[in-house]
């Protein structure tokens, strides 16, 4: 957590823990906001929601920046905020996404552009307010924003960070005038519980009037054990049990070294389909008498020759993934997987489809392109899809003097 204070010593909080309440009764409300304020800070605010309660803790005292910058640009759906601080070293940097804050901090001037990268790899349009010497341009060596996340850019000629007003509905509290400011007062629960009471003995003496005479119990219905419950993330799980892509990829890239072996001949194209990949030769000094000698000590390979060229059909022998236990947040897996694969697999060229919605989760298709890749090089995209939660949709590869190009059609699943 981080407290910025103003020149007039007004205080203002970044850095703020947050998270979406949906508690059945007030009273376990209560016990989930003190329980996360002994873990992220005392100093909190609560605010009412569609889906529950927000609730953000600090363990700095102040306004919370984010809601006020919001409110003072006039709370648009999708918001970028970005000022330079004091001293010229550090800057502000504001997100509301969907109506909602999804990033209140403080960063460094190095740390900025990363930070806006991991902004713009969806298609949201934001309003964006930019103040001060930022590295943020047209030059070659700042930050440019995608046209699609640029819905209005505006280099502001004041401040707002020094033009904000302090707003009691945004001063983090202690936990009691956060959960008072939500309409449950001790009072208010108090009296609640009375006439709940009230009303139970009411009702029982009523039932006890007016029960009529108890007819002879039916006999006993023998019936098995309930239906178990339906899995909301029933859809999510089943997308993720196909085979994971990192063992696809490493077929494909046995597959390929297999094909090497046929003496006279050289691979030229690999392509995937289901779980059937399919090669195809190109004659270098060979002739069709080697091609069958090599298929008797290979009997699950299927061949066929035409003009000069032959075609290996293998089966990949694949197994389902374990069902997933963990859905992550798909903005963070994108964020993740893009500044993985182009640190450890540069030679990659990476394009990130916009999200979409499915049923309780959401998913986004990537392609990855390469270029003169040998096949233990390829080893190191293996390592870079592990374990993620990413379907392997196609695979094209094509061969020249031992080298692979190709691309891969991906899809990436989260919340």
């Amino acid at each position: 957590m981080v407290q910025l204070t103003r020149y007039d010593d007004v205080e203002f909080v970044v850095l703020t823990y947050r998270e979406l309440l949906t508690a059945a009764t007030p009273s376990m409300l209560k016990r989930e906001v003190q329980l996360l304020a002994s873990e992220n800070g005392q100093h909190v605010k609560c605010f009412a929601r569609e889906q529950g309660v927000e609730a953000i803790f600090s363990k700095d005292s102040g306004y919370l920046l984010a809601e006020s910058v919001w409110d003072q640009l006039g709370q648009p759906d999708n918001l970028i905020y970005c000022e330079e601080l004091p001293g010229g070293t550090n800057a502000v940097l504001v997100v509301i996404r969907g109506g909602t804050v999804f990033l209140d901090t403080e960063v460094t001037m190095r740390a900025l552009m990363d930070e806006l990268t991991g902004l713009t790899l969806g298609s949201t349009a934001y309003k964006i307010k930019l103040f001060g010497d930022l590295p943020i341009g047209d030059g070659s060596s700042q930050f440019q924003f995608p046209e699609q996340n640029v819905g209005d850019l505006e280099h502001l000629a004041a401040s707002i960070f020094l033009q904000l007003k302090p707003k009691e509905e945004y001063a983090l509290g202690t936990v009691k005038q956060a959960f008072a400011s939500l309409g449950y007062t001790g009072i208010a629960l108090k009296k609640l519980t009375i006439i709940v009471a009230a009303l139970a003995v009411l009702g029982f003496i009523i039932w006890h009037v007016m029960k009529p005479v108890a007819a002879p119990p039916p006999p006993p219905v023998v019936e098995g054990p309930p239906p178990p419950p339906l899995d909301p993330y029933a859809a999510f799980k089943q997308a993720l049990m196909t085979p994971a892509p990192d063992t696809i990829l490493e077929n494909l890239i046995q597959t390929l070294k297999d094909a090497y072996t046929v003496p006279g001949w050289m691979p030229q194209s690999l392509a995937l389909s289901g779980t059937t990949a399919t090669v195809t030769l190109t004659k270098e000094g060979g002739n069709a008498g080697i091609l069958l000698a090599w298929k008797r000590n290979h009997p699950d390979v299927l061949l066929s020759i035409n003009s000069g060229q032959a075609i290996l059909t293998y089966t990949l022998q694949l197994t389902p993934r374990t069902t997933p236990e963990v859905i992550y947040k798909l903005p963070d897996l994108l964020a993740n997987f893009y500044d993985e694969i182009n640190v450890k697999f540069p030679g990659s060229t990476v394009s990130i489809g916009s999200i979409t919605k499915q049923d309780h989760y959401q998913q986004s298709s990537i392609s990855i392109s390469f270029s003169q890749q040998s096949p233990d090089s390829l080893s190191v995209l293996v390592d870079v899809l592990k374990g993620l939660p990413v379907v392997l949709n196609t695979a094209t590869m094509s061969v020249s003097a031992g080298l692979i190009s190709g691309q891969l059609s991906i899809q990436l699943i989260g919340a």
